[in-house]
């Protein structure tokens, strides 16, 4: 029977042989930290941890959990011999071997000439299971799963498809609010990941939503790489504008898709087996069974998963919409077929009234909605939305580099009730007095405010808004030691006609939008990357058995652990010898040992050793 250092051994050599991108994903995947990590030896040993195996056992499926289990209750197995000891789990020989490389993967199990076993900390952790409520081997292999879901077919599939939609419709258009939200007022990321409680009351008020709704919102745009953090900031991502002039069926199709590709494929063959069935208490018994070892954590993900199904529609009242089923189970395109012709038509055109208001009777096109929110303030957000216009509104576009003559045209253009006389003479007004606060570059880093109006410039330098810029009077202007952009925001956020000139007075346009410049497809923790680096240096780069700072580090192990050792030795006329040793010291280049076979001490150079192998004779 192998021992612990046998194991050691073997599991250390099975890590070693890894290629890079093997070993990345494992590191990944198990989370280890480097610091207490310098060779294969402290790998094999960090991976039979409690944290890490607990890391990567909830994770695994009954079935897999139930593989591991039957190889750790033996000394070592064949494939075939683990299929005929799964039971019904076994009956599939191209899926045991599956869960067999995918445990193999994971450093869960050695697999050495043909046969499979079991590191001793698997063994050990498992044996420990029944004392913590988590289930035996037999257990495992034969505890019945809940009773099969029945199926339902809701007699009003119309009104499902409705509710569903009008869901989907409602999330995809508060996605793209919350993305105009964060271009210009990123908010705060937690350390555990979400938005801060006081950002998100900002967020649920500015864009008209329930505070509860905000996080999923967040994990919706997040999964669907619109959102991402920098500077510990939740900003919009590079791809966010693209994504905001499509079609609503085209964003709703990409937060969908999105949501379905992050679903982990276990639950996503729970949720696409019970298309007609209700989602809830039956999906979480199953969950509940599926994954004994991870039920708090999957049944977390279940959870989400499912709110953020039924802000998308592809669920409604807990069962799946017809575009949802289609998304489960056939093609995104005719999941949004399916979508789209439920969703209400894009409009052209608006109303501009004379109370300063402007009124979409119906979801406006992405490019139109884009540039009227550059002049107009959004006051409802609904199939009929209301925009108003204002004096800071047209500040506002002005700075962003609209004209008169242009923000004339384009209104007149989208109005069915052309440009009344009260929004014409408020152009005409925000006109003449947009850049009558001027904002330039005072000497290499400061800034300066001017404005002919010296009542206004007064109540500038007065304003407690500006105390921080600690602005001052020089001649006929005030300075400050702040950049410009950061002193004309605050002016322009205090609602002043305020515009940025360059130094021979002409006006800048600038633009707030920030854009996180993380990639989301991308990892953060680079811990990984650095220990892989680490591991390599600390065998000298190499990967075969002839290495011989991998040579010493086996022999060590052995010796501490008083391990027989057969040791393959290449002569120099080249024949192969196979000794039998008790190896008592590596120095110098050289290994000594007890040869037990021939009963003498043996020194040999560590050049001429072309392979060591556990041994179990005595």
């Amino acid at each position: 029977m192998a021992t612990i250092s046998d194991a050691a051994l073997l599991l250390a050599a099975q890590l070693r042989a890894l290629d890079d991108s093997q070993l990345l994903q494992l590191l990944r995947s198990r989370v280890v930290r480097s610091n207490s990590v310098s060779d294969f030896f402290d790998l094999a040993d960090a991976l039979q941890q409690t944290t890490s195996l607990e890391r990567v056992l909830r994770t695994l499926d009954r079935p897999t959990l139930a593989t591991m289990a039957v190889v750790a209750d033996t000394t070592s197995l064949t494939a075939d011999d683990v299929a005929a000891a799964l039971g019904r789990f076994g009956r599939d020989p191209v899926a045991v071997q599956s869960r067999l490389d995918r445990l193999v993967e994971h450093a869960l199990l050695i697999f050495r000439g043909g046969r499979y076993s079991a590191p001793d900390g698997v063994t050990d952790h498992l044996a420990g299971w029944p004392f913590d409520d988590l289930p035996s081997t037999g257990e495992l292999l034969d505890t019945a799963p809940p009773s099969t879901l029945t199926s339902v077919e809701p007699s009003e599939r119309a009104s499902l498809d409705r509710i569903a939609a009008e869901n989907a419709f409602a999330t995809t258009n508060e996605v793209t609010e919350l993305l105009n939200q964060l271009r210009t007022s990123p908010v705060r990321d937690l350390a555990r990941g979400g938005v801060s409680l006081p950002d998100s009351k900002r967020l649920a008020v500015s864009m008209s939503v329930p505070l509860d709704k905000v996080a999923g919102l967040v994990d919706i745009a997040e999964r669907a790489g619109l959102v991402a953090t920098t500077n510990a900031q939740w900003m919009p991502t590079a791809d966010a504008t693209e994504w905001m002039s499509r079609s609503a069926d085209e964003r709703w199709l990409h937060l969908a898709e999105a949501w379905h590709q992050g679903v982990p494929a276990e639950i996503r063959t729970i949720l696409a087996d019970r298309t007609h069935s209700f989602w809830g208490d039956g999906v979480e018994a199953y969950v509940r069974w599926l994954f004994p070892a991870g039920v708090d954590w999957m049944l977390e993900k279940v959870r989400r998963y499912s709110r953020d199904a039924q802000l998308l529609g592809v669920t409604a009242e807990r069962l799946p919409s017809t575009a949802g089923v289609a998304l489960l189970t056939r093609t995104p395109a005719e999941a949004a077929a399916a979508m789209a012709a439920l969703f209400p038509k894009e409009v052209h055109h608006v109303y501009v009234q004379p109370d300063l208001t402007v009124i979409s009777p119906g979801p406006l096109a992405p490019q139109l909605d884009a540039r009227l929110r550059t002049i107009a303030d959004v006051e409802t957000r609904a199939l009929a939305s209301t925009y108003r216009i204002s004096p800071s509104s047209l500040h506002h576009a002005m700075t962003l580099g609209e004209t008169l003559e242009g923000m004339r045209e384009f209104l007149a253009e989208i109005s069915l009730t052309g440009v009344p006389q009260p929004v014409q003479y408020l152009l005409a007004e925000a006109a003449s007095r947009h850049g009558l606060v001027r904002v330039g570059l005072h000497g290499s880093v400061g800034s300066y405010v001017m404005s002919p109006d010296s009542l206004l410039l007064q109540s500038i330098a007065v304003d407690p808004n500006f105390a921080p810029f600690g602005l001052r009077h020089e001649t006929d202007r005030l300075v400050s030691r702040f950049g410009v952009e950061q002193l004309f925001w605050a002016l322009s956020d205090a609602r002043y006609p305020v515009a940025a000139e360059d130094r021979v007075g002409n006006i800048l346009s600038l633009r707030r939008d920030q854009v996180s410049d993380e990639n989301p497809s991308e990892p953060q923790d680079a811990q990984p990357e650095q220990l892989l680096t680490k591991l390599r240096s600390g065998q000298g780069g190499a990967t075969g058995d002839e290495d011989q700072a991998w040579l010493s580090r086996q022999i060590e192990v052995a010796i501490r652990n008083k391990l027989l050792l057969k040791v393959t030795v290449k002569m120099p006329d080249g024949r192969e010898m196979l000794y039998t040793l008790e190896p008592s010291t590596v120095a110098a280049g050289r290994m000594r040992g007890l040869d037990r076979g021939a009963d003498i001490e043996r020194t040999l150079p560590l050049s001429s050793i072309i392979g060591v192998e556990a041994t179990t004779e005595r």
